[in-house]
C-alpha cells in the first residue's frame, strides 16, 4: 500500500496528465510553424501544427512527446528482463524496487531544471529514464501482490481446510481470488487517491503561476518529490519475502535472459498464460493510448486552459478511485471470477473510443466542450479497476516463486506494450484530424476480449503449479 501511494501518482501527475503537456509545450515553444518553418509557432491557433527540430529530423510537436515515451518503453523492455529472474531469488525484489525508486524519483524532480524551451531535449530524456524507472518498480511491486494474498491468514485458513478435508480446491482458489482482488483494489485506490491530492496540489501551483509551463514542471519535480520521501517508509517497513539463493558463480548479468530463454523454449506448458500475455499486450496499448490522445484534444482542438486540463487530470484517477471499488462491489454482489468481471470492464470501456469516432458527425461524441467531464468520469470508473483485474488474473496464472520473471513479462506487455500506440497513432495524427488516433485504439481493444474470453483459467493454474515444481534453477541446470 505504501509504494502505491509513493509511485502511482508518478503515473497519474506525470506520464497520464503532465509530462504529455509539458512536453509539447517545450517544443512548440521552440519549434515552428509546419506550413512555414521561418514563422515560430503559434499556440493560439486552433488545431495548430507545428514542428521542432530533433537532431537532423522535424517531428510534430505533438508526436514528439509520443515518441519520447516509444523510446522510454523499448528501454523498459530491456530492463525488465535483465532484472526479472534475478529478483525471484534473495531479497533482490525489494533492493532493486528502491534502487529504481530512488533514480526514477529523481530524474522527476530534475524537472524543475529545465528553466527553457531550448532544453526540450532534456525534458524528454527526463521522461525517458523517469518512465523506464517507474515502470521497473512496478513490475517488482506486482510480483509482491501474489505472495502476499497466498500468506494472508484468510487463505492459509482455507489452505489447512483443504488440507482436512473441509473445504475443497475450487474454495482455495476462490478465496485466493478474493484477498487477491481486495489487496490490488486497495491499492489501486490508495495509490490514486494520492495522486489526486498531488494533481490538486500541482493545479494550485498552476494556478498561482498564472498557468504557466514551468508551474506544471513544478508539479512534476512536487511528484518526484513525494515519491522519493514516502520510498523510505518502504525502505523500513516492506517485508523482503526473501526467495532462493542463487548458484554459485551465476552470472548477474546473463541469468535473467537465460532463464526468460528457458521458459519461452517451455511456452507450451503454460498456453493460457502466454494467451492471456498477448491479449493483454493488446488491450493495455489500446487504454493507454486513449489517454495520449484525449490529452493533445483537449490541448489543441478545444484549446483547454492548463487549469482545465488539470482539472480533467483530477477527475480521471478520482473516477479510477471510486471505480476499482465500484466493480470489486460489483465482482463480489454477482459472485464474479476476476475473469469475468474484466471482460464486462472491458466491453464498456470500448465504448470511449466509438463514442469519440462518433463524433465525425459533428452532432456528439467529443465535438462540443461540455461533453469532455462526462466523457472522463466514464473513462476513470473503468480504469483503475481495468488494471487490478487483469494483474490479479495474470497472478493467478505464473508459477511460484517466480513472480518477478513473469510479472517482467506482464510488464512488456503493459508498460512496455503503449510503444506501438504512440508509434502508430503518432504517425496518424501527423497530418490528419487528432480524432482518426482513436481507430488505433478501438481495434486493439476490440480483438483481445475474444483471446481472454478463450483463457481457461482453471486450466492456467494447474499447468502454472506444475511448472513451478518441474522447472527450478537445479532441474533447469541453471
Amino acid at each position: 500500500l505504501a509504494y502505491a501511494a509513493a509511485a502511482e501518482p508518478y503515473s497519474v501527475v506525470c506520464i497520464s496528465a503532465l509530462a504529455p503537456i509539458v512536453l509539447e509545450s517545450l517544443a512548440s515553444g521552440y519549434g515552428y510553424q509546419t506550413a512555414d518553418r521561418s514563422l515560430p509557432c503559434d499556440t493560439h491557433t486552433s488545431d495548430y501544427k507545428c514542428d521542432v527540430k530533433v537532431g537532423g529530423l522535424w517531428l510534430d510537436t505533438a508526436s514528439f512527446s509520443l515518441y519520447c515515451i516509444s523510446v522510454s518503453v523499448f528501454l523498459q523492455a530491456f530492463v525488465f528482463i535483465s532484472m526479472g529472474a534475478l529478483a525471484d531469488h534473495g531479497t533482490r525484489r525489494k533492493s532493486f524496487l528502491l534502487a529504481f525508486s530512488f533514480i526514477g524519483s529523481i530524474s522527476t524532480i530534475l524537472f524543475a531544471a529545465v528553466v527553457k524551451d531550448s532544453l526540450y531535449w532534456l525534458a524528454g530524456v527526463l521522461v525517458i529514464i523517469s518512465n523506464v524507472a517507474f515502470g521497473a518498480s512496478w513490475v517488482l511491486y506486482y510480483a509482491f501482490i501474489p505472495t502476499m494474498a497466498r500468506d494472508h491468514p484468510t487463505v492459509l485458513e482455507v489452505r489447512k481446510n483443504v488440507k482436512s478435508g473441509t473445504d475443497t480446491q475450487a474454495d482455495y482458489q476462490f478465496a485466493l481470488d478474493r484477498i487477491a482482488n481486495s489487496l490490488s483494489s486497495h491499492s489501486m485506490a490508495v495509490g490514486y487517491g494520492a495522486g489526486v491530492i498531488l494533481l490538486i496540489i500541482a493545479a494550485g501551483i498552476a494556478l498561482a503561476m498564472n498557468q504557466s509551463n514551468y508551474s506544471l514542471q513544478l508539479g512534476m519535480a512536487l511528484t518526484g518529490l513525494w515519491w522519493f520521501g514516502v520510498t523510505f517508509f518502504v525502505w523500513k517497513y516492506m517485508p523482503a519475502q526473501p526467495g532462493e539463493p542463487l548458484a554459485e558463480k551465476t552470472n548477474l548479468f546473463l541469468y535473467s535472459w537465460k532463464r526468460l530463454g528457458k521458459t519461452i523454449a517451455r511456452a507450451k506448458s503454460l498456453k493460457e498464460t502466454f494467451k492471456y500475455l498477448i491479449s493483454w499486450f493488446i488491450l493495455s496499448d489500446g487504454s493507454s493510448t486513449i489517454i495520449s490522445l484525449a490529452t493533445f484534444m483537449g490541448k489543441k482542438k478545444f484549446l483547454l486552459s492548463n487549469t482545465l486540463l488539470m482539472v480533467g487530470a483530477i477527475l480521471v484517477p478520482l473516477s479510477a478511485l471510486i471505480g476499482t471499488y465500484m466493480w470489486l462491489f460489483i465482482q463480489r454482489r454477482l459472485n464474479l471470477t476476476s475473469k469475468q468481471t474484466l471482460l464486462a470492464i472491458s466491453f464498456a470501456f470500448v465504448l470511449v473510443p466509438i463514442y469519440v469516432l462518433i463524433g465525425f458527425s459533428d452532432v456528439f461524441g467529443l465535438v462540443h466542450k461540455i461533453e469532455i467531464w462526462p466523457t472522463l468520469v466514464y473513462f476513470g470508473l473503468m480504469l483503475g479497476a481495468f488494471q487490478s483485474f487483469s494483474r490479479v488474473l495474470y497472478g493467478s496464472l505464473i508459477p511460484r516463486n517466480k513472480e518477478a520473471e513473469f510479472f517482467s513479462l506482464y510488464g512488456i506487455t503493459d508498460k512496455s506494450s503503449s510503444w506501438l500506440g504512440p508509434l502508430i497513432t503518432g504517425a496518424i495524427i501527423e497530418n490528419n484530424d487528432t480524432r482518426w488516433g482513436f481507430v488505433f485504439p478501438l481495434v486493439m481493444m476490440v480483438i483481445p476480449l475474444f483471446i481472454i474470453g478463450w483463457v481457461d483459467v482453471e486450466k492456467g493454474i494447474e499447468d502454472a503449479d506444475k511448472f513451478s515444481v518441474e522447472h527450478t534453477d537445479a532441474k533447469d541446470g541453471m
